[in-house]
């Protein structure tokens, strides 16, 4: 689907010093062009036009004098800077053109016809006038000399095994008859055959083939030889061969041309001589002499020189001369250019090779001494508008044909088309229109003509007749149609007002731009500065009398234009210079500025760039650039190194790679950043990056469309829809609320239909109506509404398109069902619009809520057997049917069953699998019962065990058994007890039997309210004596109306327990109140610190011999303690703190590691999350285990980061990680360990306030100052050195509040790759998660502990 495009046109004026030049070849490194006359050599600078040297081969006798002689070949060799010529007479000379010396480095006396070196310059091989060849080595030293017409097929002859003869084998279709037929005979060569022999190499050297007269037969024969110059093969005996001949340098053709009676052919030849395919050349049988054929550098052209044969009415020959250019796509050859050369004498073509370093270079040179450059590149031609009519359309030249494919109707293989345009010549070039009709084109003819196509709107084109020179491969027969529209021919124009000379030049018009309707522009060459080049724009005007094509101005440019282009959009037209410059074009005051960057800076390619074009990215417009060595440039900045091809969507640059790679880039990233996006390298779930078979070439991308078309090595077209491009038309027809488009696409594509509602769920909601009327068809509906998922497809699946994370600390608990809001608010729509058309799709909303509506549905069915009315589409026992389809009819049974209807029941069953033999009996037992006993069964054998108990609690006094036996079995203690009155036996049974499972459960102070309602005082008392509530102990005492002194021992009995749960407050007050024993009371406040408590029944009781037989003593003994407990903390606390911050900053060293040295060392290094950028990374399902190193603290997570056991609670999960906490040096979770201990310190000293306050004041009361001050200021110091170390062990810095990702079971490989490309970790490590370790202990600040008195000078706390 390519054309080749012409880049540049460099044309020197005639030189007499080269007129008549014959052989030409090229320095690569220089560009020097030397070529041969039939007396001198000379070298041509095609960049200045002059000569760079010239030597005279008369002066030596190189060549004779009288001009009968004649150079038969030259050769530049570039290690010797000298040029080897060979001449008619037998002469081998060598021209060193840096010194301008000619030397003579053999001769031959028979003479010389043809010297041809080898692709590596180590052999040559020249031919002689004896029919003999001398093959020799680049220092001219022969290595041999054979024949040229050796007697025996060669070493590669073919084997006959003698299966059988001829007659008795096998002739297909032409039967035995073809056994008996003569081989045709071979006849002489034609009259214009030169009869001189052809060389030609492949293009490894290790084979060459010759094209001699054979003496028998008078005709070519081709014969091929191997580099140590032994006969491998001779061709078949062909008929009509001719002299032209050239090997393909890739190895697999050998190329020629032969005369048949009705058409003259180029033919191709394998290296065993046999014959493989051919095309024909478009002219008469006699018309045209092909003399010369040769293959570019890359073997994609086949160059073909002709010169006609057509004789006047005086009987003499025209000689006009051609130059056409063939390739070969899908098994079809292609005439791409054609260059015409006049009949004049100066003018014909005596020389063309094609450029041995550039693969698209070609030189030629006229006989009047005129040279020309021509440069070409691959382009492929198609309609870049940006109107809603563009249709795609691709041309494709092949000689006076230009074949149409409208890529938006249909995606014809080459060579076939949807049709093509007979132009009356053939076409070099085609440009389509990019600000009016996109779809017509201009193309312009090999006579420099233009010819005009356009399209006329679809209402008046069905009433014109086909245009005539619109042709179809196929036959329009009856019954045929088009699929797509077809243009016109407005008509063929000559540019007025272009020179005249510039028309005579082949190919003068370059670089076309067809603008607007009515402004075309183009380049050509500028004659009076031949390296610079000139940009015309004319005016086209269609609508007048009389059509014309007028040129209107001209601009200068100061160097040869390489390539234009125009923003389809905006209009901007950019214009590269041969050096990479690039300049733009003001339509509006035809000026040609520098394109200049947002900076100011003038904008350059680094190198020049064949293809090009313009367009937004990033909301700045930038020139793209594409080299023939797959480098793509954004402005000045290199984008990629290995693209293909590349073409620009509305919304995405999309190129191919040398990696076999489709990329799809926004158009929104800046351009700072392409750099990264087009590296090739897949992210999980990137939708922007797809594989494309090996390669893949971008044909077009359809305009507002999803459709790429590429085109495959051999030819062939795909189409594949990326799915960044399907996204994008998602998106563009639901926000404009173009649901039907949307879905059909998504449909078609396979998208995740939740995206309708997640793309804006509060335009889906309020839109539903629109978006049922749209989709309309039922099971589309049932579709969209069994697709659901409770996951937001924009954040998981396809997250690079929306560029949307979940919400932080989003519960999903807290949040309603969106699968539930969903199908509400959508039957809703249903029901409204029309709700016995959709009734499976609102069945199907019931069924596909989070819990499914199954009765709701069994209703409807259950209604519509009931009332089948005439409108209804469908039977009771249809929708039935298709219930059982989305739900599980064991499901499906029991809810019928239990809406109490037998007759749904049976409905049900019958569409199950269940036998007939289980079931029915079982429905008869139902049957026979009655009332609510019935009902009970129904739920209690559908395991509804509220509902059963409501129906059996009004069964009466005969079934309250069964029920007690229900509420046991199923505890369902609470709801029973709100079945019957509070005063009845029933409610007490009940609260008596909820008591006693209470009390088995460890639940006392519950048991004994329960026993309370049931009126059993004495099992009440009892419970709460288990839970020490010796408050309501002594209300059940006294209710039981129990005597004093039993009162007394239970109260003994009572305190004993609470002392024993370090209750001494409690205690007291029972031993003082209930078991009126004072000294037990003050000893317990004693033994209990309560300091104060005891004083005052001391002096309330009169006590205060306690004073010194208890109190001093337990007040020194205290205060001892205290002391003690306070200097280990500290000494703990100190040692903890000091051990922490080494293994921080052993852990920070780790951390700074050099990523080699680590991985030497054995360790994984700083990977943790590699593994979620494998190709099979599933998004669910999968665990995800963290690493042993983590990128802030040196390791990762301590744990999964998915729990397995969905029973443990957070709680208990942490109690498990905490075992594995140990303060042993060097231990995996020492950090862990020291810090928990730490917080265990910090929140036992801070603890302490009040108990340190009321031992100061007991000290300070009883005279003890000295001990009160030293306790006081042990304690202030601990405290003070515990605030200020919270700091430093709990971390809290700007780098460790970063945001991290929301790792659990709904987290995806996308969030994931997401989070890695902002730079966020993925170990959720236990320092970010435990509270111990996260959040350090709050000091109770406000709590007053200090006694002022004992504070001597210090600040008031």
């Amino acid at each position: 689907m390519r054309n080749l495009e012409l880049l540049n046109l460099i044309e020197l004026s005639p030189l007499s010093e080269i007129c008549g030049a014959n052989c030409t070849s090229v320095d690569c490194d220089t560009g020097t062009v030397y070529c041969a006359t039939s007396t001198h050599l000379a070298g041509l600078d095609p960049n200045t036009g002059q000569l760079t040297g010239i030597v005279s081969l008369v002066d030596d006798e190189f060549v004779p004098g009288d001009g009968t002689g004649s150079v038969v070949g030259i050769q530049y060799l570039a290690d010797q800077q000298a040029v080897c010529a060979a001449t008619s007479s037998g002469n081998l000379v060598m021209w060193h053109v840096t010194m301008g010396q000619l030397e003579c480095v053999g001769s031959v006396e028979s003479g010389l016809t043809s010297m041809t070196w080898s692709p590596d310059l180590e052999l040559l091989i020249l031919t002689t006038g004896q029919n003999t060849f001398i093959m020799m080595t680049r220092e001219f030293d022969p290595i041999t000399e054979s024949s040229l017409h050796p007697e025996n097929f060669g070493e590669a002859q073919f084997v006959t095994v003698g299966w059988g003869k001829k007659e008795t084998q096998f002739h297909g279709s032409a039967g035995k008859e073809a056994a008996k037929q003569k081989s045709e005979e071979v006849k002489p060569a034609l009259p214009w055959d030169d009869r001189l022999p052809r060389v030609s190499w492949r293009g490894d050297g290790q084979l060459f083939v010759v094209s001699t007269i054979s003496p028998d037969t008078g005709a070519r024969k081709l014969r091929v030889w191997n580099r140590e110059c032994e006969h491998q093969s001779t061709s078949e005996n062909v008929d009509g061969v001719e002299q032209a001949l050239a090997w393909r340098p890739s190895g697999n053709l050998i190329a020629s041309t032969m005369r048949r009676p009705n058409k003259h052919e180029v033919i191709f030849f394998e290296k065993n001589g046999l014959r493989h395919g051919e095309f024909t050349l478009p002219f008469g049988v006699n018309d045209v002499q092909v003399t010369e054929m040769c293959w570019n550098l890359d073997s994609s052209v086949l160059m073909v020189r002709l010169k006609d044969l057509v004789k006047d009415s005086e009987g003499h020959t025209t000689p006009r001369t051609y130059v056409q250019l063939w390739t070969m796509n899908n098994y079809h050859w292609y005439l791409k250019q054609s260059l015409h050369f006049d009949g004049t004498a100066e003018d014909s073509i005596v020389s063309v090779v094609w450029d041995p370093e550039h693969a698209y270079r070609l030189h030629i040179m006229c006989s009047g001494g005129r040279y020309l450059q021509y440069t070409w590149s691959w382009a492929t031609h198609f309609s870049t508008g940006v109107s809603k009519d563009n249709q795609a359309l691709v041309a494709v030249i092949d000689g006076d044909r230009v074949l149409m494919t409208p890529m938006r109707d249909m995606v014809t293989p080459p060579p076939m088309s949807a049709y093509y345009l007979q132009l009356p010549c053939p076409v070099n070039y085609v440009t389509f229109c990019i600000q009016g009709n996109p779809n017509d084109l201009a193309v312009v003819l090999v006579d420099g003509r233009v010819a005009v196509y356009t399209f006329t709107p679809e209402s008046e084109d069905k009433n014109l007749p086909r245009d005539s020179t619109v042709k179809f491969d196929a036959s329009l027969g009856e019954g045929f149609t088009l699929c797509c529209q077809t243009p016109h021919l407005k008509g063929i124009y000559r540019i007025e007002g272009l020179p005249l000379e510039r028309q005579k030049v082949p190919i003068a018009i370059q670089h076309c731009v067809w603008m607007t309707s009515d402004l075309l522009m183009f380049c050509t060459q500028d004659m009076s500065h031949a390296q610079n080049s000139v940009l015309h724009c004319a005016e086209l005007n269609l609508d007048s009398d009389k059509p014309h094509l007028t040129l209107k101005t001209s601009i200068d440019i100061e160097s040869f234009v390489y390539k234009m282009a125009v923003n389809a959009e905006t209009g901007s037209v950019a214009i590269q210079l041969c050096n990479g410059s690039l300049l733009k074009f003001d339509s509006g005051c035809d000026l040609v500025l520098p394109w200049e960057t947002k900076s100011g800076a003038e904008l350059s390619f680094p190198m020049p760039c064949p293809y090009m074009c313009i367009c937004d990215i990033g909301g700045e417009e930038v020139v793209i650039g594409l080299t023939d060595r797959y480098r793509l440039y954004v402005n000045d900045t290199e984008v990629a190194s290995n693209c293909t091809s590349l073409a620009v969507h509305s919304e995405y640059l999309l190129l191919t790679t040398l990696t076999h790679t489709c990329r799809c880039i926004s158009r929104q990233t800046k351009v700072q950043v392409l750099p990264t996006l087009s590296d090739g390298k897949a992210h999980p779930f990137d939708e922007s990056v797809r594989r494309v078979e090996r390669g893949s070439r971008i044909v077009c991308v359809v305009h507002d469309d999803t459709k790429l078309v590429l085109q495959m090595p051999r030819g062939n077209l795909e189409t594949i829809h990326p799915r960044a491009l399907v996204l994008s038309a998602v998106r563009k027809y639901l926000d404009r609320l173009e649901f039907g488009k949307a879905f059909v696409c998504m449909r078609k594509h396979r998208l995740n239909l939740n995206l309708i509602y997640d793309h804006c769920p509060q335009s889906f909601l309020d839109n539903v109506q629109n978006f049922v009327q749209q989709v309309a068809v039922v099971d589309y509906i049932n579709l969209f509404l069994t697709d659901l998922r409770e996951e937001d497809c924009t954040v998981t699946m396809y997250t690079a398109a929306y560029n949307r994370s979940a919400p932080v600390g989003d519960d999903a608990t807290d949040r309603v069902s969106k699968v539930d809001k969903v199908c509400d608010i959508v039957r809703e729509a249903l029901v409204t619009l029309n709700e016995k058309k959709y009734l499976l799709s609102i069945l199907t909303s019931y069924v596909r809520k989070t819990t499914p509506e199954l009765e709701a549905a069994l209703l409807m069915v259950r209604n519509l057997r009931a009332n089948p009315g005439d409108q209804q589409t469908m039977s009771a026992e249809e929708v039935l049917k298709y219930l059982v389809f989305l739900v599980d009819v064991n499901e499906m049974f029991d809810v019928a069953l239990g809406t109490y209807d037998f007759d749904l029941v049976l409905m049900v069953a019958e569409k199950s699998q269940k036998d007939p033999k289980e079931y029915i009996p079982f429905l008869n037992q139902l049957r026979k019962l009655t009332g609510h006993f019935q009902l009970y069964t129904i739920d209690e054998h559908l395991k509804r065990y509220s509902k059963a108990l409501i129906h059996i609690s009004k069964c009466g006094p005969e079934h309250f058994e069964t029920c007690k036996t229900l509420i046991q079995k199923h505890r369902l203690y609470t709801e029973a007890l709100q079945l019957f009155p509070v005063t009845s036996v029933e409610f007490k049974s009940i609260a008596k039997i909820y008591g006693d499972y209470l009390s088995e459960k460890g639940r006392h102070v519950d048991a004994g309210i329960m026993y309370i309602k049931a009126e059993e005082w004495e099992i009440a008392l009892n419970e709460f004596k288990e839970s020490l509530q010796w408050r309501q102990v002594f209300c059940m005492t006294a209710r039981l109306k129990y005597s004093s002194d039993t009162e007394a021992d239970v109260a003994r009995k009572l305190a004993e327990q609470l002392k024993m749960k370090k209750q001494f407050q409690d205690a007291a007050h029972v031993l003082e109140q209930y078991a009126k024993d004072t000294e037990e009371a003050i000893v317990c406040l004693i033994d209990g610190c309560l300091w104060e408590e005891a004083l005052r029944l001391m002096y309330k009781y009169n006590r205060t011999d306690f004073i010194e037989t208890n109190l001093m003593g337990a007040l020194t003994e205290n205060y001892s303690q205290q002391m003690e407990l306070l200097d280990s903390s500290k000494l703990e606390f100190t040692k903890y703190k000091k051990r922490l911050a080494i293994v921080r900053e052993e852990a920070q060293v780790s951390k700074r590691k050099p990523d080699w040295e680590f991985l030497e060392s054995g360790g994984t290094g700083n990977m943790a999350d590699a593994d979620l950028f494998s190709d099979t990374s599933s998004a669910t399902g999968e665990s995800i285990q963290s690493s042993r190193y983590s990128s802030e603290s040196g390791r990762s997570g301590r744990f999964s980061l998915y729990s397995r056991s969905s029973g443990s609670s957070a709680k208990n999960r942490r109690k498990a990680e905490h075992k594995k906490w140990k303060l042993k040096e060097g231990s995996q979770y020492e950090d862990f360990a020291l810090i928990a201990a730490l917080a265990k310190i910090i929140k036992m000293i801070d603890d302490m306030r009040e108990e340190t306050n009321a031992l100061l004041r007991a000290l300070l009361q009883f005279h003890h100052d000295k001990q009160a001050a030293e306790l006081q200021r042990t304690y202030d110091q601990l405290l003070t050195l515990i605030e200020r170390g919270i700091p430093e062990i709990w971390r809290d810095g700007d780098e460790e509040r970063e945001f991290q990702p929301t790792l659990g079971p709904l987290t995806t490989a996308n969030s994931i790759a997401q989070a890695v490309q902002r730079g966020q970790t993925l170990t959720s490590s236990q320092e970010k998660l435990d509270p111990v370790i996260r959040i350090p202990p709050n000091l109770r600040k406000e709590v007053s502990w200090k006694l002022h008195v004992l504070d001597s000078g210090s600040a008031k706390t």
